[in-house]
């Protein structure tokens, strides 16, 4: 589910283009520590994450100015904080499990080393965030259980993904965790039925709903099945002329723009509720427009619902 999370550059102003690099830049100066395997998983995905982290909680940032091996001319600017530093955690992590799937999915061999340099990292990961590489390694078990068993019911897979971005993205476990967290059919949640009712009023349980972790929760819990049945939306034709695992398959209905709309509107609707101030136009710039960039690519269409209003 890599690669989803953009932003759109059409809307956004040369300061804000240039916030963006600054923090595109601070990542990839945060995955030097994990040396040339680190820098080459760099992700727009966990840039935005930062970004959105840094706003909510008003983090203080490092500035600075530097050339580096990915980009020696010119010099450039980054900032780094408390959230660039996890994001870039994160990064290693999703990006261990992607490499593992490219793998597991294609028989990558060049995938299979590059997540056995990643995987080295993992002890360590895992003793700063063990709840976020624990809950990792649970979706990844379910979503490999699914998949063998040919689960065609969306909701299963979808809402595991979710769980684990509403982990992620509730980073300091202010929120709880999730209602039917361990569910594999997707049965506390419907969200592809005509009564679809998901995380906007039950996805906290333990923490305070109100909250910012609890908000970042649930935003990340709609984000994660939005993306994952976007990128099976995308990968639909394929899958089918590669036989492989899709749990879209037996949708009667192939236009699925009317549940992804719904789950990124639950997604955005608690994002207005954090009431950010930083970069809230960059962040409404991905989340109303930049989402949907690779999707309208793959349909051939360049406008539309959901699309440019960032």
């Amino acid at each position: 589910m890599f690669g989803y999370i953009l932003v759109n550059p059409k809307t956004l102003s040369k300061a804000e283009k240039a916030r963006y690099r600054a923090a595109y830049c601070g990542m990839c100066r945060q995955l030097d520590a994990y040396g040339a395997a680190g820098r080459a998983a760099l992700s727009y995905d966990m840039t935005f994450i930062a970004l959105l982290l840094n706003s909510v909680y008003k983090l203080d940032e490092e500035h600075g100015e530097e050339r580096c091996v990915m980009r020696p001319v010119p010099v450039h600017k980054y900032f780094i904080s408390e959230a660039t530093a996890y994001a870039a955690d994160m990064n290693i992590l999703f990006a261990y499990y992607n490499e593992l799937d490219d793998w597991n999915d294609e028989g990558d061999r060049h995938a299979l080393e590059r997540s056995a340099k990643l995987g080295e990292f993992l002890p360590a990961l895992e003793a700063r965030w063990p709840a976020q590489v624990r809950r990792a390694a649970e979706c990844v078990d379910r979503l490999s259980a699914m998949e063998r068993e040919n689960v065609l019911n969306p909701d299963g897979p979808a809402n595991c993904f979710g769980d684990l971005m509403g982990e992620v993205l509730d980073w300091r476990g202010e929120g709880g965790g999730s209602v039917g967290g361990d569910s594999t059919d997707g049965g506390e949640r419907d969200n592809t039925g005509s009564g679809a009712e998901s995380g906007a009023s039950g996805g906290v349980g333990g923490g305070t709903v109100d909250s910012a972790g609890g908000r970042l929760r649930r935003m990340g819990e709609a984000l994660g099945r939005f993306l994952y049945l976007l990128d099976a939306s995308n990968d639909l034709r394929e899958d089918i002329r590669k036989e492989r695992y899709n749990p879209l398959v037996s949708q009667m209905d192939t236009d699925f723009e009317p549940l992804l709309t719904m789950l990124i509107g639950e997604c955005t609707g608690e994002f207005e509720q954090l009431n950010p101030e930083r970069d809230v136009h960059l962040l409404r710039n991905v989340l109303y427009s930049g989402v949907w960039m690779r999707y309208r690519k793959t349909r051939g269409a360049s406008g539309g619902k959901g699309a440019d209003n960032g």
